[in-house]
């Protein structure tokens, strides 16, 4: 048994034929533990780091004038300190291992600290050994109050403390939050990837979607609303609407390949929450028809200002294009080629197999022709080299990418 877990243990005296002695419980608790010497050192005018010795010490909190204590670890600190009348205590369960995900409480630590400083109140992050949970939480906190990168938040707290080092899961997540400008945006395509791939992993676990990680699944595109997405993806035989622009997970191709549908691999995926190195390349592709149809868009625009005539032949043939050309548009505007071959999108709600199986095949929810497929575990790798997890995935073949022209049609 770990340490650090603070599990009770009590032995039992068992009756038997020879009476001996009862022997008094022995309990183990978080009070009976040892993370080693009182360390802590202080990053900045009030705020310190240290390790779980130093937050469970009186006269250590009280030499330092420290009155707020945000705790980072898989139990609580001892009831002398949770319970004491002049601490402020928080506490985040977590554990040191890198599919924890530390970055939904980046906010919430940001405001402790913060709002403790303010007050005139020393406080003290830590964790077990205060190397890197505690680490992590603070340089999240220096990266959003100097608006810094996560290599200059993190040699700034290491020229303080030296033996800090998150673990790669965590500085995954603090160059994630960077990259969402030091806040948390449910909209960014990365933190949905990363959202994803810890219910991937907690699926894999549970063989089906856990409570907490139902926040993954977005809403029914295809229920009417008030103000509808205006690019959407239809079922090429009854044009039920399937998805929408902000629902697509646009990834870089890897290789070029002469396949025409997604091949399951037949292994778990070796790091979920680390961005893959695939993400650092990019590669030269050739223009398509799908580029071309975007300025045929603009077309549709200005043929519909001038009451020009050829504004049906225009229209039929953006809705007759697949998904692929949207993919084009997009990749265009951000200057980076993006995967056309097939096209990956967040879980949805009418995709009602989801909840209870690990993968399986996509319907339509109209019509009920196979659309694509889904898997929760096992990475699936796309026609272009690029291994995705986990994967829900429509057919281009069986969808068809509608303009504002036709949803307004229809929904009007």
């Amino acid at each position: 048994m770990s340490m650090n877990e603070g599990i009770a243990v009590v032995t039992k005296v068992v009756a038997s034929s020879v009476r001996r002695a009862a022997e008094p419980a022995a309990v183990l608790t978080r009070e009976d533990l040892d993370a080693g010497p009182v360390s802590l050192d202080e990053i900045e005018p009030g705020l310190w780091l240290g390790n779980a010795s130093a937050a469970a010490d009186i006269g250590t909190l009280d030499r330092h004038a420290i009155r707020s204590i945000l705790s980072v670890d898989s139990v609580p600190l001892p009831v002398h300190i949770t319970d004491h009348p002049n601490l402020r205590v928080r506490h985040i369960q977590a554990a040191d291992v890198p599919r924890e995900d530390l970055i939904r409480h980046f906010e919430d630590s940001n405001r402790f600290i913060g709002d403790s400083l303010t007050e005139g109140r020393h406080v003290l992050v830590h964790c077990y050994f205060g190397v890197s949970r505690s680490a992590t939480i603070v340089i999240a906190y220096l990266m959003h109050k100097y608006r810094l990168g996560y290599e200059a938040a993190f040699q700034r707290v290491k020229a303080k403390r030296r033996f800090v080092m998150p673990n790669p899961g965590f500085v995954n997540q603090l160059k994630l939050y960077a990259r969402m400008a030091y806040r948390i945006d449910r909209s960014n395509e990365r933190y949905k990837l990363f959202r994803l791939r810890l219910a991937g992993d907690n699926v894999r676990k549970a063989k089906r979607l856990p409570t907490e990680c139902m926040d993954v699944v977005k809403a029914d595109p295809g229920v009417t609303q008030e103000s509808p997405e205006p690019y959407v993806y239809r079922c090429r035989k009854c044009r039920r609407v399937v998805a929408t622009r902000s629902n697509l997970l646009l990834h870089k191709p890897k290789s070029a390949v002469g396949v025409h549908s997604p091949a399951k691999i037949g292994r778990e995926p070796e790091a979920t929450l680390e961005e893959s190195a695939g993400d650092e390349t990019s590669a030269e592709e050739p223009v398509t028809d799908g580029e071309q149809d975007v300025e045929g868009a603009v077309s549709v625009e200005n043929a519909m200002a001038t009451g020009g005539g050829g504004v049906n032949e225009l229209t039929e043939k953006l809705r007759r294009s697949s998904v692929s050309s949207e993919h084009s548009n997009r990749s265009s505007e951000k200057d980076t080629p993006m995967c056309k071959k097939i096209f990956f999108i967040e879980p949805l709600s009418w995709m009602t197999d989801i909840y209870r199986n690990t993968q399986g095949r996509l319907y339509c929810p109209k019509c009920t022709v196979k659309l694509g497929s889904f898997n929760w575990v096992m990475a699936t790798k796309c026609p272009c080299g690029a291994e995705i997890f986990p994967a829900f995935y429509l057919v281009p073949s069986k969808t068809e990418y509608s303009t504002v022209v036709q949803n307004v049609q229809v929904t009007v």
